[in-house]
């Protein structure tokens, strides 16, 4: 007897398990995450923070941007030619004829136009007979062919000259002092024409070659070293032809205005 109770009771539980199991499944409010399906509100949250990432991101990109364009790569020019006024005076020497030995003053004025183009005038004086007699420009080698030759050698003698210039500056740099200071430098060409006084003829028309070399010491100051040559044509009685005339020399430049402000923000 206690056989059969056993058996129906295990055949009752048998039948109403599988429906407690299949309500249990219909209700589970899990069971929607476990199929993989998403509900509305669930949905809905997930864009609205896709969107607040994105927006956090777009914000994030945005001042990384401002940070950079912040960011001064190329540094600043520490002197600065453009719309300035360069004053030049130099003392120069004559370098390409041995049989002369002449010694000069000259300046140049000079407007830079542009960082690397300038305009300027050119002038100097070498004959220094008005000061010492003795003074005619030749040197202890013309002395020597006259008495080696018995004859008077023929050169032309320039006492001086003024001129127009235009001129370039390809080239700038800097260096550094025992790693204490930085120096910059440029080196600029130039070309122009004017007009040469020479001792034989006075006034004859000549071109102008110029290369200098420039040091900034202050933002008003510059160590100067230039190298000029004129080229003039000349009838001196005993010969004639194209003559030149080149000088090595070393100055200073004052610049005006003394200082400068930049345009850009930067």
């Amino acid at each position: 007897m206690r056989r059969v109770l056993n058996v129906v009771l295990l055949a009752l539980v048998m039948m109403v398990m599988p429906g407690m199991a299949l309500g249990q499944e219909e209700t589970d409010p899990m069971s929607d995450i476990g199929s993989g399906e998403v509900s509305d509100e669930t949905a809905s949250g997930e864009e609205g923070g896709d969107i607040f990432q994105s927006r956090i991101v777009v914000k994030s990109q945005k001042k990384k941007k401002e940070f950079n364009d912040k960011i001064v790569v190329v540094q600043r020019k520490p002197f600065m030619r453009r719309n300035r006024v360069e004053l030049a005076p130099m003392f120069y020497g004559g370098v390409n004829d041995s049989l002369l030995f002449q010694v000069g003053v000259g300046g140049q004025i000079n407007y830079h136009i542009l960082e690397w183009l300038y305009v300027g005038v050119y002038g100097g004086w070498q004959d220094w007979r008005f000061v010492d007699r003795k003074s005619n420009s030749l040197s202890e080698a013309y002395d020597d062919v006259i008495d080696a030759a018995d004859a008077i050698p023929s050169t032309s003698i320039v006492d001086g000259y003024l001129g127009g210039i235009v001129g370039f500056v390809p080239i700038y740099g800097k260096f550094s002092i025992f790693n204490t200071s930085v120096v910059h430098w440029d080196l600029s060409i130039g070309i122009g024409g004017g007009t040469v006084y020479t001792r034989a003829n006075g006034f004859v028309g000549g071109g102008l070659i110029s290369v200098d070399h420039r040091w900034y010491l202050l933002k008003w100051l510059s160590l100067n070293i230039g190298v000029k040559g004129w080229i003039y044509y000349e009838d001196t009685g005993s010969n004639k032809g194209v003559f030149t005339h080149w000088q090595a020399g070393v100055g200073i430049g004052f610049w005006l205005p003394a200082s400068w402000t930049y345009k850009s923000e930067w």
